[in-house]
């Protein structure tokens, strides 16, 4: 059986989406309904109340308020146990929006660590604005798009903080093929997407098919797949942040032919740049 991976809610807003754990807790059967799957893109819980257990990547992982926990994009996840009190929030975010220096952070992460405490020193400046993104999110206003993006972009800074300052910045290593695929995602970055996959065999002293195994196996994706997936992710933000067209987006990022760089886009994404950028556009 396939570990199914979901894609984000379509409620989501410019590419964020949060909710309250208390809604999901009401529902009985969220532990059965959820099950081990993947996601193509970061989640974040800010527990307040109660107890969590949350299996990832096979270990289990022990929540307890008031805590952030931080999934990674591709990680297999379920969850175990939730407390009849829990309370809280779901934060769903779309990859584009975590800056690459927040990224680093949050992939160097090993499991044991996804998981930390909010000391009384960043606690107040936390759950203010996370409640306030939250209200943010679940109003109607002017602006919405960009207001969600900005209070995301002030909490997604105090996230890196908690973690940082937990001095658990280590780099797990489970097996070969996890290490593997850390290695090559270091190597992977805006200037090499569109370098073959053979370049980054070479470049770990692997073949081509051997790397291709080691990072199906820690993420169920081929390299293909994350050359492809960084290049969206920039593609995503240069829409997002900038007003530049699609034919100099293009170029920017090593397409001699734009119409091809916006059917590859289509292809991967799901609409056309355009598409993508009047979504989150008022």
């Amino acid at each position: 059986m396939k570990i199914p991976i979901y894609n984000q809610r379509s409620e989501a807003v410019g590419g964020i989406y949060i909710g309250e754990l208390s809604v999901l807790v009401k529902d009985s059967d969220v532990i059965k309904k959820l099950g081990a799957h993947r996601d193509d893109f970061y989640i974040f819980f800010v527990l307040t109340k109660g107890k969590v257990i949350m299996k990832c990547d096979m270990v289990d992982v022990k929540i307890n308020a008031q805590s952030v926990v931080v999934i990674k994009p591709f990680q297999i996840h379920s969850p175990q146990f939730i407390s009849p009190d829990a309370a809280g929030y779901y934060i769903g975010v779309a990859p584009f929006l975590i800056p690459n220096n927040c990224a680093t952070v949050f992939q160097n992460l090993k499991i044991a660590n996804q998981v930390s405490k909010i000391d009384k020193f960043q606690k107040k400046d936390v759950l203010e604005t996370v409640s306030l993104l939250h209200r943010s999110f679940e109003n109607s206003t002017s602006n919405k798009t960009p207001i969600v993006n900005g209070l995301f972009s002030a909490l997604v800074y105090r996230f890196v903080n908690i973690y940082s300052e937990s001095n658990k910045l280590t780099t797990e290593i489970k097996n070969q093929a996890v290490q593997i695929y850390s290695n090559f995602k270091k190597l992977l970055s805006d200037f090499t997407f569109l370098e073959s996959p053979s370049f980054f065999a070479e470049k770990l002293n692997v073949t081509t098919s051997h790397l291709n195994y080691c990072v199906n196996v820690a993420t169920g994706k081929s390299v293909t797949y994350w050359l492809q997936n960084a290049m969206i992710l920039e593609a995503q933000r240069l829409l997002y942040y900038t007003d530049n067209d699609v034919k100099e987006i293009a170029f920017m990022l090593g397409f001699e032919d734009h119409t091809y760089f916006s059917r590859l886009f289509k292809k991967i994404n799901g609409e056309t740049p355009l598409a993508f950028r009047l979504k989150f556009r008022e």
